[in-house]
Order: C-alpha cells, then structure tokens, then sequence
C-alpha cells in the first residue's frame, strides 16, 4: 500500500510495482459506456447461450463499445481458470467438467451474429492431459461449418509447452493463430 501526497490510499496488486508511482490518467481516455441496444442484445445473447466472453470474465473496460459494434472474444473452457495471472481477473480455482455442447453454442452465436470474422479465447485447463486443446480444435470445427465464410482467430493457452497439443489446434484450421504474449 502506498499512499500519494494528497493522503489517498493506493494499492498495489503487483509487488515488483510497488516503487512505481501511479501517475493521473490522460482526460482522454475518460469515456462513457454505452448501454445501447446492440450491448443489450449481446448481452442477451450469450446469457440465453449459456456462453463466457473475455469480456464480461476478465473484466475488460472496453466491454460497452466492443458489444456495441456487436464485437467479442469467446471464451471456452468454461469462466473457471487454472492459473492465475496479474494481468486478469478471471477467477481462479478447480473448473467444471467441459461442456461438450458448447463449440455448437460458440457456432451458433456466431452465426446469430452474422460474424465474419469470430474471436476464441480460453481458460486455461491445466487439470486435463490435453490442457483443451481438444476443445479449442473442436469450436474451430464447428465454427467453420456453420459459418464457412467466417474466419477464426484462437488465442489458446501454452498447453504446457506441449507442441503435439499446439498441432492438433492447428491443424482445425483458424486462419489466425495467436497466443497471448502475457502468458509466454
């Protein structure tokens, strides 16, 4: 805990940033979130689908502008995380079983979206052998063909630095494979 010279009481998540002083935010990047009837929508959307997004687990503050341009990152695996990473604030404990429905639910809510281009994200699933990589592969597949024209970008996990877990991801086919550089 630090305290600033007007008396106001920090704390820092962070030790390594203890030193660091938290310096006042620019004035623009104050923003006022929009509730409109697309973020409405959305939020409907992966309720009723019994869906997680990046978006709503992790926290993000650009959830209001993302959903409404009907934009988000699927997030598989369930809302349940194995590690536990400073950069997120997803929860951290023992997850759920999979839910084998839910690459056809991801499918479909990018089809009810009219997506052309559709983002999966995941917890990461240290409890099972293949860390997921079944499922991720799985949701690319189903995404695929129930949307053939949509692109799939996936950013998975490290799978435990296992590259035939890492091939069978890529050999679903996303037409963007990218990884998270806060968890190299």
């Amino acid at each position: 805990m630090s305290v600033t010279p007007e008396g106001r009481r920090l704390l820092r998540v962070e030790a390594r940033n203890s030193e660091t002083p938290i310096e006042r935010k620019p004035s623009w990047i104050r923003t006022t979130a929009k509730m409109g009837p697309e973020y409405s929508a959305m939020s409907s959307l992966v309720k009723d689908g019994g869906l997680h997004t990046v978006c709503q687990e992790a926290g993000c503050p650009n959830i209001f502008e993302c959903w409404e341009d009907r934009e988000a990152t699927f997030l598989i695996g369930g809302d349940i995380c194995t590690r536990r990473c400073d950069f997120c604030d997803i929860a951290t404990g023992r997850p759920a079983a999979l839910d084998t429905d839910e690459p056809r639910r991801v499918a479909e809510s990018v089809r009810q979206l009219g997506l052309r281009y559709a983002t999966v994200t995941g917890v990461a699933r240290d409890d099972l052998p293949d860390g997921a990589a079944g499922l991720y592969a799985e949701t690319i597949r189903a995404i695929h063909a129930a949307n053939p024209t949509t692109g799939v970008e996936i950013l998975p996990p490290d799978f435990g630095a296992r590259p035939e877990l890492v091939g069978q991801v890529f050999d679903a086919g996303p037409e963007v494979f990218a990884h998270n550089l806060e968890t190299v």
